[in-house]
């Protein structure tokens, strides 16, 4: 296995990813400012974009490389989560991680991983 490339496919499927997710906050925050979101949809709509960005760049790098699926897609969700983690920490949100947070980013690396093997069979 070339680390190299390793790295390059994961980074860029993270790269991708973000720009998905900024695609869809967009498109979320349009829709908010028409309609009234409650809490517990608007967490929702996070969430399920969280996800489908991970599963967009772990596929992206799992069919970019053609090995290793499993492994692309969790070092996806994994540097997607802390990068997510450290500018959230940045904007003001509070260091400590709750079970809510625990229980994200277990979902985001069982995604990812799932993702990546997707990503090597389609």
């Amino acid at each position: 296995m070339n680390y190299r490339i390793l790295l390059s496919s994961c980074g860029k499927g993270v790269v991708r990813s973000f720009f998905l997710t900024l695609l869809l906050i967009l498109f979320l925050a349009i829709i908010s400012t028409f309609t009234e979101l409650g809490a517990p949809i608007r967490s929702a709509a996070i969430l399920i974009t969280t996800l489908l960005s991970i599963v967009y760049g772990a596929i992206y790098s799992a069919k970019k490389t053609g090995e290793k699926g499993w492994l692309h897609g969790l070092i996806v969700a994994a540097l997607y989560m802390i990068i997510l983690y450290i500018v959230a920490t940045i904007g003001g949100r509070n260091l400590a991680l709750n079970i809510n947070d625990a229980l994200r980013v277990l979902l985001a690396l069982v995604v990812g991983f799932l993702s990546g093997m997707l990503g090597m069979n389609i």
